[in-house]
């Protein structure tokens, strides 16, 4: 008799950004990798999705009003440590790239435009 397993389901990645036209793109680009992928176009509406869902990956973008991509991760960090922070900017201020490194302690930051194979 062999023995059943049950399928690991997909790892969830949250894309927070408030242009939906970046949330667009990194939804194709990772679609196809299986991920189940969650957006959100705030930090707020993100952190709401972080205490609903199981999520595995963070990629948030550094400028967004009300709450930027530092303060956020650094939410993230706080309440969810185990999940993977990413930062997307394309803002080239180092002080609060460096800010939101250590705040929020992210794995890495990518900047805009990207590499798709990064």
């Amino acid at each position: 008799m062999t023995e059943q397993t049950s399928p690991t389901p997909p790892q969830t990645l949250l894309l927070v950004d408030d242009e939906p036209s970046i949330l667009s793109a990194l939804r194709r680009l990772f679609r196809p990798c299986g991920y189940r992928i969650l957006t959100s176009e705030s930090g707020a509406g993100g952190l709401e999705l972080l205490a609903k869902e199981d999520v595995d990956l963070v990629i948030s973008d550094m400028r967004m009003p009300e709450m930027d991509g530092a303060q956020f991760l650094e939410q993230v960090r706080t309440g969810w440590p185990r999940i993977i922070r990413i930062l997307l900017t394309g803002y080239a201020d180092i002080t609060s790239t460096v800010n939101a490194i250590n705040k929020g302690e992210i794995y890495r930051y990518v900047s805009k435009p990207w590499d798709d194979n990064d």
